[in-house]
């Protein structure tokens, strides 16, 4: 008979929470309820185990704990997650996955269960809400937002259902998963001796050579042929790659709807942000890492311009209606399709060097005709104005999260890392979290040294629930600046509604009707009840001082909030 001492037990909510260490999720943003007491008393045994779980961080609201996944994750490279409470805080979770799905950015959301039994083990129903909150299907709500969603069903099995759900969140392309967590089995005890699960390694495959060589054979025939992108930055030396290649070949680059850094927004060969205009004469397009390269109804390339796609998911199968033909759709990493190409390309030769010193010399000239910091009418407090300053005064190593009203045309980015654009997915409520996240990440890997701002319409700014996020900025340590484009109004539905009835009698209320969020609070204050900074600002002359006031708070760990009290 064996003496020796039997394996110590732990529940299953320790299990999961090590699994996913191990997996190399480092954050867990948490908003806790009745379903989360085996969550606690896994993190305080800690010190009893020594064992390292995910940092917690509590957040008081859903749509801001998954936003701070969300930007962990850009920030990381790798999946974070979110944990809410049953199926009401799986409903706000709803638009928060949808912005990570479109974004196609790894992101682990969970959620407790209402106790499946009526009476008897521990973690059994024992409040009045557990019948209300139990759903037939509670991951039906985000079930077309998620890669994929699953309901834990043995306690045993909890390891590897962590393992898979991170190996599905990060696999090409990469998205959102969901994970219900039933209180019971969270609370049952495992084994702690219990083998430890591996990731598995997904390798993604090379583009297909032949295509390439095609692809390269029709850019050396082109005459002016035009690379649009979205996101071909995201992806470590995708900017790298494609900063190469349009240098090598003259190639024109458009970063329509920009969310990452894919060509320095200096350089000679990026045109601009909108292909609106910049379509016009390209007898090639390439479109890279871009849902939309164009917008048919406002925008008509040429009919024989052929049209070319590079990007994980080219098709964005996802998409329920998406009608850009394309002559070859590449299926690959952005990153490793545009090196494949420059290697097929290889130099210009002679035949194609008097094309490519063509395209340099017109690209040059449209560049020059382009709107300038220079050019803009300083006697007014628009947003551009604004935009303009902003550029000019925030230190280069800033990071900027954009939701909408930063003008990027009018930005100096040159790095990856230093710009992150709004989800395709359009989803408010975005931006403030996603950039705490970024400053949790950069707080996690020492890095002090790069300020966060993230840059708000007043609309975007309410529905960021923003008492929420100056909290959580406040208690987790984690101080940025919050730049309100302060227009009074929604600027994206007026415009819609004057687009549509420019003659309309729409028209005769200047499109304000549904739109009009005046009068607008005192934003400023918000901050400054949460221990931080906040000024108002009327004129373009007072705003360097405002943002170097706001620079030096947050150096000295305090936020700070930037009212622009632009016009019209």
């Amino acid at each position: 008979m064996s003496n020796a001492p039997a394996a110590r037990s732990k529940i299953a909510a320790e299990a999961w929470l090590e699994a996913l260490t191990e997996g190399g999720v480092d954050a867990l943003y948490a908003v806790a309820g009745t379903d989360f007491p085996s969550i606690i008393e896994a993190y305080e045994r800690r010190p009893e185990t020594a064992i390292d779980l995910p940092r917690p961080y509590t957040v008081p609201h859903e749509n801001l704990a998954v936003s701070m996944a969300h930007g962990d994750a850009l920030r990381s490279g790798k999946a974070q997650a979110a944990m809410v409470h049953v199926s009401v805080g799986t409903a706000n979770m709803v638009c928060g996955a949808l912005n990570a799905a479109r974004d196609a950015v790894p992101v682990l959301l969970a959620a407790g269960r209402t106790p499946l039994t009526e009476e008897g083990e521990p973690g059994t129903r024992s409040r009045f809400i557990h019948w209300a909150q139990e759903m037939f299907d509670q991951g039906g709500m985000l079930r077309e937002a998620v890669k994929w969603d699953y309901e834990l069903r043995s306690a045993d099995q909890v390891e590897d259902v962590a393992i898979r759900a991170l190996d599905i969140a990060e696999a090409p392309p990469p998205g959102p998963v969901y994970l219900s967590l039933p209180r019971e089995l969270l609370a049952r005890e495992v084994r702690a001796d219990r083998p430890k699960r591996s990731r598995s390694r997904v390798v993604e495959g090379a583009p297909d050579a032949n295509a390439i060589d095609r692809l390269a054979g029709a850019i050396r025939a082109a005459e002016y042929p035009v690379i649009v992108t979205s996101n071909a930055g995201r992806e470590p030396g995708g900017c790298a790659a494609l900063t190469a290649l349009a240098e090598a070949w003259a190639l024109p680059v458009v970063q329509f709807n920009a969310r990452s850094v894919n060509l320095p927004f200096e350089h000679d060969m990026a045109i601009g942000f909108d292909t609106k205009d910049l379509l016009r004469g390209a007898d090639l397009i390439l479109s890279v890492a871009c849902d939309v390269p164009w917008v048919p109804h406002v925008t008509s390339p040429r009919p024989s311009a052929p049209l070319w796609e590079i990007d994980r998911d080219p098709l964005f199968v996802n998409y329920p209606l998406r009608s850009f033909g394309a002559s070859e759709s590449i299926v690959a990493s952005p990153a490793m399709a545009l090196a494949a190409l420059a290697a097929a390309l290889g130099a210009p030769a002679e035949d194609a060097a008097r094309r490519v010193e063509m395209r340099r010399a017109k690209v040059a000239e449209l560049r020059a005709r382009r709107l300038s910091r220079e050019s803009l009418d300083r006697s007014r407090f628009t947003a551009e104005v604004a935009s303009a300053v902003l550029a000019e005064r925030l230190p280069q190593q800033a990071v900027i999260v954009n939701e909408y009203s930063f003008r990027t045309d009018l930005a100096t980015f040159s790095e990856p890392g230093q710009f992150y654009g709004f989800t395709p997915a359009g989803g408010l409520g975005f931006g403030f979290g996603a950039a705490l996240g970024v400053a949790a990440a950069d707080k996690r890997a020492g890095v002090s040294d790069r300020p966060v701002v993230a840059m708000l319409g007043d609309g975007a700014y309410m529905f960021n629930n923003p008492v929420a996020c100056h909290w959580a900025s406040a208690a987790h340590g984690l101080p940025m600046v919050t730049v309100v484009f302060n227009n009074r109004r929604w600027g994206a539905v007026r415009n819609s509604t004057l687009a549509m009835y420019p003659q309309g009698a729409a028209a005769a209320g200047d499109g304000m009707f549904l739109a009009d969020l005046s009068p607008a609070p005192d934003y400023a204050a918000i901050c400054r009840a949460h221990g931080g900074v906040g000024e108002a600002v009327t004129n373009a002359e007072a705003l360097p001082a405002v943002i170097d006031r706001a620079l030096t708070a947050v150096a000295g760990g305090q936020q700070a909030l930037i009212d622009l009290q632009i016009e019209n």
